[in-house]
């Protein structure tokens, strides 16, 4: 087993929060076919901050109206993005992580809206020690630029970094740079959250234990 990392980053979506519903098929039922592909593919330029969500799912309403289809509002597609919920138990599991002194920080592609609904409803910025959302650094996962941006401000060895991530494109993404990723099944639940980690937080067992 290898040594601690210094530092931990954290996926957001099916790591530590769980949407409520499937976003996709919702948005496709509301309007039609290839709607959530449409919508998603708008977000793109507010997931690596070159604009506000809020103005490109603006044109993109107006695009769908001149095509005559019947759209939703930018507060209903809005609203989307609220609808999820934090994992309790993987919240404990990263609260263990800070306990053994490991400080956690966030690493997530988010865009200017979620980023403010995250902060504000859900107070992630005192959940962890410091965050990385995409729309802040200028660069989306898997691009090498978002994990290079976080390297160069943390002034550390890649491999003094770790990361969890749901999705085994980030993950490959992050090894490609040297840090030591892993990948995190969401059908695994704490338990498997706890394994997927111990190789980078070998001290986790006994900080949750001692919870």
């Amino acid at each position: 087993m290898g040594a601690a990392v210094d530092v931990l980053l954290w996926d957001c979506d099916g790591v530590l929060q769980h949407g409520r519903f499937d976003w996709r098929s919702r948005l496709d039922r509301s309007v039609g076919p290839g709607f959530a592909h449409r919508v998603f593919e708008a977000e793109l330029p507010a997931l690596r901050g070159e604009r506000p969500l809020r103005e490109v799912l603006e044109d993109l309403l107006e695009r769908e109206s001149a095509a005559g289809h019947t759209p939703v509002t930018v507060e209903d597609l809005l609203d989307i993005w609220e609808q999820f919920d934090l994992d309790p138990e993987a919240v404990a599991v990263l609260t263990a992580v800070r306990d053994s002194g490991v400080p956690c920080l966030l690493a997530t592609n988010q865009q200017d809206h979620r980023v403010r609904f995250m902060r504000e409803a859900h107070d992630y910025d005192d959940l962890v020690d410091g965050s990385y959302y995409s729309s802040e650094v200028g660069a989306m996962k898997p691009d090498r630029a978002f994990f290079e941006h976080i390297l160069a401000d943390l002034d550390l060895p890649p491999e003094r970094v770790g990361f969890v991530d749901d999705l085994a494109v980030n993950v490959a993404a992050a090894r490609a740079v040297g840090i030591r990723a892993v990948r995190h099944d969401p059908a695994s639940g704490a338990e498997g959250l706890v394994a997927t980690l111990e190789p980078l937080v070998p001290d986790l067992p006994l900080a949750l234990n001692a919870r």
